[in-house]
């Protein structure tokens, strides 16, 4: 396998490596760490409401729904994190068979990437939700209301992702009195502002938040010409008229700006609302109606040594929900409902000076689902589900558009893919503490992310299915045993899973996202799988309460062309994952947190022979993620002040993030080292090193 880089890939590279050092130097203490070691030294080892569903152990056991995560929003926001920034992606990732993209990126679920995983805020389908590489999430915690990680079999009415769904709802406004509060920080402020419009009836909930780091670089002369910002804004009217319907009507945006004076630029963002409609016919019969629509656009400028380079990049995702819920009888619930959504994604579009390369494509889904609860025979409990699909990659001029300089315009052709996808969980009910669970679930994902990095990276080639390009489906099965102490002070669980992954994509070797054009000629299709062990156990009550997790996993890609048709570690494999969080309630005024994370290194492809071919240097490379970063882990800590007064709360929080200082790997790259037999050597990036936080929050 040889692989000549591009004067334009080498570019890319070191200028998202200055970016990396840029981000890491802005607090003074977190500082970038260069280790290098030599490629062939390292084999095959390392290179050295609030609570929103009232969630408690015995909801965790007797939950029929297998891998089922209702986020307990007021204990997460006790849980150490980076800047002081209160996070839901980062905090999920302390969970079993949940773990970090990158040293500050997304979240990864059972072996997928974390674009297979399906984020939604109000019904608003949210793609790459980070800001700053995915140092912070585009959540802003003030505006969450309610949230529910789904990692088991996925219930029926979701589609779209194989690996898991992430469910977020923004929070409604208050109909009765008037609320407000802002927090400053050390990079970023955000205010919030609710109350009723019309009392009882019509409410508002407004949340702006906005990062300013760039006032900070002004301030360095070397970082005066670096723009660093981004913002999000969430509003969210809820109207409740006299029939006791409800009308939900959200609005999501979020952008981030990131440039190195003329020389390079990064832009992105998410635009998203949706209508929301909730009516009832009698009291067992529900129907809600949800129109949304999102859009992500992604855009990369770079000019040097006159050239003028840019890539733009965009999804457009508009949908129409209906669903029905049926009280069928006690503990017997009957739903169902249909989907119709229709995609616009632009895959890339290249400009080079002046030249312009455009590849546009549109699909349509359509899909009919139905779902059951109930319980029988006393101990058994089921959640048993089926949902078909009909995707139609839409052909013709009219819905696809590709502009080439290079090559002539491939045949666009209809191409319709139907789709069958049991969903089912079952719970038998050992004693009323003591419960073992089963579920498998079939589920399909219709736009692949082939991606360019393991970081966080939000400028991935994406890819609708296609005549040639098939639609991703996973089959999942998974057993649990779960049980809890009588009065609910501690909980614990062991699950297991295998999952089944067909039509997964990755680059041929030698061909990135910058090759060509059309993606169908630089990508290769096959299959992966994963298959783990998740333990956990929680201490819920007393002063102190925590929990602790653990999961050992293999998540392995098999491509006919690459890796010579062999089995090899994906890049997102973590063999061994564990965390331990602890929250102490030192006075009713403070209180103490901390947590410890340890995850191994994850696989990356290593150069194995540097050699010159027509003066241009090339790599060999003879196994496709045969290498392995250095295992990362941190110490974390905070301690919360709270005040509550009779007009006004106020809180500080005081953290440290990484505190033992551990050089963690973001990036490993390699260059050259005639020094070494290879003649490379590996040179890894680190972040973060040790980081302290402070934020003020003012509530009345």
């Amino acid at each position: 396998m040889v692989n000549c880089s591009s004067a334009t890939q080498f570019l890319v590279k070191k200028i998202f490596g200055s970016i990396i050092l840029l981000t890491s130097g802005l607090t003074g203490i977190a500082f970038a760490a260069d280790a290098a070691e030599a490629a062939d030294s390292v084999g095959r080892r390392e290179l050295d409401e609030v609570v929103v569903t009232g969630q408690s152990a015995r909801q965790r056991v007797g939950d029929v729904t297998l891998g089922a995560e209702r986020l307990e929003l007021s204990r997460l926001a006790q849980v150490p994190v980076l800047f002081g920034e209160n996070d839901i992606v980062k905090s999920i990732t302390l969970m079993p068979g949940v773990h970090s993209e990158s040293q500050a990126g997304g979240f990864e679920v059972r072996g997928g990437n974390a674009t297979q995983n399906l984020v939604t805020l109000d019904g608003i389908t949210l793609y790459n939700p980070s800001h700053v590489m995915g140092i912070f999430s585009t959540f802003n915690d003030n505006a969450i209301g309610r949230a529910t990680l789904y990692k088991g079999p996925i219930p029926a009415f979701y589609g779209g992702a194989t690996s898991s769904v992430l469910e977020t709802a923004l929070a409604p406004g208050d109909m009765e009195a008037y609320h407000g509060s802002m927090t400053v920080g050390i990079l970023a402020a955000k205010i919030k502002a609710e109350g009723p419009v019309i009392r009882d009836r019509l409410s508002f909930a407004v949340t702006a938040r906005r990062s300013y780091v760039d006032l900070f670089l002004k301030m360095i002369p070397q970082y005066r010409s670096t723009v660093m910002n981004f913002y999000d804004i969430t509003a969210k009217v809820r109207y409740i008229p006299r029939g006791g319907d409800v009308l939900d009507v959200s609005f999501f945006l979020g952008h981030d700006n990131l440039a190195v004076g003329d020389i390079m630029g990064m832009y992105w963002g998410n635009l998203g609302a949706s209508a929301n409609w909730l009516a009832h016919s009698g009291e067992n019969l529900r129907f809600t109606t949800t129109l949304a629509m999102s859009r992500y656009t992604p855009h990369m400028v770079m000019s040097m040594m006159q050239t003028d380079q840019r890539l733009r990049e965009s999804i457009g995702d508009y949908s129409l929900n209906e669903r029905v819920s049926w009280t069928v009888a006690d503990e017997h619930t009957l739903e169902f409902g249909l989907r119709s959504e229709l995609f616009r994604v632009m895959s890339a579009e290249f400009v080079y000076n002046g030249t312009k390369q455009r590849d546009v494509r549109s699909g349509w889904h359509n899909a009919l689902w139905a779902a059951w609860d109930g319980v029988f025979a006393e101990r058994w409990s089921v959640s048993a589900g089926l949902r078909a699909g009909a995707f139609s990659a839409l052909g013709g001029s009219r819905f696809n558009e590709f502009v080439s300089a290079e090559e002539p315009a491939p045949a666009f052709r209809s191409k319709t893919y139907l789709s069958l996808e049991p969903r089912v969980s079952l719970k038998y009910d050992i004693s009323g503490t003591h419960a073992i669970k089963a579920g498998a679930g079939v589920t399909t994902q219709q736009i692949h992310s082939i991606r360019s990095s393991a970081t966080t990276f939000p400028f991935d080639r994406y890819a609708l299915s296609s005549a040639g390009v098939k639609p991703e489906e996973s089959v999942l099965y998974a057993l649990s045993y779960g049980g809890m102490t009588a009065d609910g002070a501690f909980d614990w669980s062991a699950e297991t899973y295998y999952k089944d992954i067909r039509n997964v994509y990755d680059y041929r070797d030698g061909r990135t996202m910058f090759s060509e054009l059309n993606l169908e000629n630089i990508i290769l299709g096959g299959r992966g799988r994963s298959y783990g062990l998740e333990l956990m156990a929680r201490k819920n009550t007393g002063r102190l309460t925590g929990w602790v997790s653990y999961t050992l996993s293999q998540t392995q890609t098999r491509i006919p062309g690459i890796n010579g048709g062999k089995w090899y570690d994906a890049s997102n494999d973590r063999r061994h994952d564990f965390s331990a969080t602890a929250i102490y309630r030192l006075t009713p005024q403070w209180t103490l947190s901390g947590s410890w994370v340890f995850s191994s290194g994850q696989p990356l492809t290593a150069p194995d022979v540097k050699y010159e071919l027509s003066g241009t240097t090339c790599y060999y490379y003879s196994r496709r993620n045969g290498y392995r970063t250095p295992s990362t882990h941190r110490l974390d800590l905070s301690a919360t002040y709270t005040h509550e007064g009779p007009r006004f709360t106020y809180q500080w929080t005081i953290g440290v993030y990484n505190a033992y200082c551990r050089y963690n790997p973001f990036v490993v790259y390699f260059e050259d080292d005639d020094t070494k037999p290879s003649g490379t050597r590996a040179v890894q990036q680190s972040l973060f090193g040790l980081i302290p936080s402070v934020s003020y929050t003012l509530k009345f």
